[in-house]
């Protein structure tokens, strides 16, 4: 192992190693859901506030408001997943993301303030849409490209732990964190995987939420099908452009190793159907005079593709990192106490998110009905 590699931490881990994996992936999981639906939200909130301001597009003003309210609300969940998710990453990898994250250490603590602008906006954003603020898509906006640059930075730190064979040269051509990843074939399409990515998982969330919406306002619950359903097949199509760009983009003996991987190859190919899906179902049903239940069908299986490439994400960063870490040769020392109280607290917070998320719906809800009844 090379010797700019940290040592593995001393202490050892509280539960096995295939309870942490699955804990990582259940939770990053979340939090891509979560950051799918802040930045693709967003960016379907700023589209649909400035179209909405010509008179001939009513229910484009109406759903910006509509977004607008749950902005604040969804970068929330996004920050709280995201630290749950890179504490798990440090468990497993955390001799990799702390060696990276010293490389880029200035663009890395920047996320905080940047983060914090960015939920600023949003909250401004939520408590002026309605009034038509002139500010309002701007601070939108702007929210939203802020955002756009602290995945970037996040891409260049997962994509930099990947190849401690770099460290060494970056860190004594800028020892003071201000490097960033860019020779990395890899990080380009990985980002823009990302980011095209929450667009199209937004865009279903939507669909789903206009079939709701179909029991109230029939024809701007379809207009929400229609509009969502299209814009996710189109996103669909570039994400698996993409996909090529990305996979071409892995050494070859990475990607070999990937593919020949049983679990990895399982995965692949079972992403793809469920994308496929995904794409047919929700374009058949939104369609149809009348929105059928494929939409909701497609939209599930939009949740299964995500889930299966989070775990393609793991496997891949496994195959990276194969000649430098042995998570099998960590150290456990199991604590079933402290688990359990972990998984007994974890599930009641879960079980609370869905608590306050079905109370913005059931809001959401009357809010339709008082708009479709004026």
């Amino acid at each position: 192992m090379p010797t700019n590699i940290p040592r593995v931490d001393v202490l050892p881990l509280p539960g096995p190693v295939w309870l942490m994996t699955a804990l990582l992936l259940v939770v990053f999981t979340l939090h891509v859901l979560a950051m799918n639906a802040a930045v693709g939200g967003g960016l379907w909130t700023v589209w649909n506030y400035f179209r909405g301001r010509n008179a001939e597009h009513p229910y484009s003003r109406r759903l910006a408001n509509e977004l607008a309210k749950m902005l604040p609300v969804l970068l929330a969940f996004t920050v709280t997943l995201g630290v749950a998710a890179l504490l798990f990453v440090q468990v497993l990898f955390g001799n990799f993301l702390y060696a990276s994250s010293i490389l880029i250490g200035s663009l890395w603590l920047a996320v905080i303030p940047l983060v914090m602008l960015a939920y600023y906006g949003y909250y401004y954003v939520a408590n002026t849409a309605e009034r038509g603020s002139g500010t309002t898509g701007v601070v939108a906006l702007i929210s939203v490209v802020i955002l756009l640059c602290v995945g970037f930075i996040y891409s260049n730190n997962m994509t930099l732990m990947l190849v401690p064979s770099r460290w060494l040269a970056m860190y004594r051509a800028h020892p003071n964190g201000w490097n960033l990843n860019l020779g990395e074939p890899l990080l380009y399409p990985r980002y823009l995987h990302i980011m095209n990515g929450a667009i199209a998982v937004f865009s279903a969330i939507l669909a789903h939420i206009g079939m709701r919406k179909m029991k109230a306002d029939f024809d701007y619950g379809r207009w929400l099908v229609r509009r969502g359903a299209t814009v996710f097949g189109i996103c669909s199509g570039i994400q698996f452009l993409l996909g090529l760009w990305l996979l071409i983009s892995v050494p070859r003996e990475i990607m070999l190793s990937f593919l020949r991987d049983p679990l990895a190859s399982s995965l692949l190919g079972l992403s793809l159907i469920s994308v496929i899906a995904a794409v047919v179902s929700m374009m058949v049903g939104a369609m149809a005079e009348r929105p059928t239940k494929l939409v909701n069908a497609g939209f599930g299986m939009m949740v299964i593709t995500l889930t299966l490439m989070v775990g393609m994400r793991h496997l891949l960063r496994a195959a990276y990192l194969k000649d430098y870490a042995n998570l099998s040769a960590l150290q456990v020392q199991p604590q079933v106490g402290v688990i359990a109280i972990f998984l007994v607290l974890f599930v009641g917070g879960l079980v609370t998110v869905g608590y306050m998320l079905a109370l913005l719906v059931r809001s959401s809800k009357d809010k339709t009905r008082t708009v479709a009844a004026s």
